[in-house]
């Protein structure tokens, strides 16, 4: 066997996709884990079991992205406990499922790179992504102090801040804030846009590549720490 074993959590589509292809261009040994590959990764016991039989099918896991899982963004008419709880764990809880046995592998080992891929709404509190922005921000508080807790074992724990991306969960806030607004969908988009310097909406590809680096041996001394990649479109610190 050849390069690292990578695992991407929720790599059927979107980053996740453009991540796992990226890995497999470069050499690696990629596992997908997806739901439409019949892993739910909100069952912990079937997120378990599927890191372990990623292992035992393709070695040691080295590397893990975790993209899976993500809050519906609605209009704050439809905000409620239920879709707060639902948020977390559409979210946090499906990230924490994976990351929690593969880190414990990465522990036996002495070395691998956690990646999660998070969002600026953990960040920037939006009207029609509170659910989704909570479970973002404990995911941020979470890589923090797990890249804290196990850096002298090894292991490092990052996270990666993008704003909006050109996906399929692009259209779907993008029908979410024209409804909390009365508005057009297409000026959304426009407004949207308008929010990057650049004036264009980044692609998963290009988030793929700051995983990547991140992932890699270029970066060995970032740990516990989450990089913002959304195009300076939320001008926060």
């Amino acid at each position: 066997m050849s390069g690292r074993h990578v695992i991407v959590a929720g790599g059927s589509r979107g980053i996740g996709a453009a991540c796992a292809d990226w890995f497999r261009a470069a050499g690696e040994r990629v596992t997908v884990l997806s739901r439409s590959g019949g892993v739910d990764l909100a069952d912990p016991r079937a997120a378990a079991a599927a890191i372990a039989r990623a292992e035992a099918e393709q070695g040691p896991v080295e590397v893990l992205v975790c993209t899976a899982g993500a809050a519906r963004q609605a209009p704050l008419a439809e905000l409620s406990a239920h879709a707060l709880r639902a948020g977390m764990e559409a979210k946090y809880f499906t990230y924490v499922n994976a990351i929690m046995p593969a880190l414990q592998s990465m522990a036996r080992q002495g070395a691998g790179v956690v990646v999660n891929v998070i969002g600026a709404g953990g960040q920037v509190a939006s009207v029609t992504h509170l659910p989704g922005g909570a479970a973002n921000a404990a995911l941020m508080l979470l890589t923090t102090g797990l890249g804290h807790a196990y850096g002298s074992r090894g292991v490092r724990v990052v996270g990666v801040n993008p704003g909006a991306v050109a996906t399929e969960r692009f259209e779907q806030m993008v029908q979410a804030r024209a409804t909390q607004a009365g508005t057009d969908p297409a000026q959304v988009r426009v407004e949207l846009a308008k929010a990057f310097p650049s004036g264009q909406v980044p692609t998963p590809q290009e988030i793929a590549a700051v995983v990547a680096f991140l992932a890699s041996d270029a970066a060995s001394a970032v740990n516990g720490t989450i990089l913002r990649v959304d195009g300076a479109s939320n001008p926060v610190v």
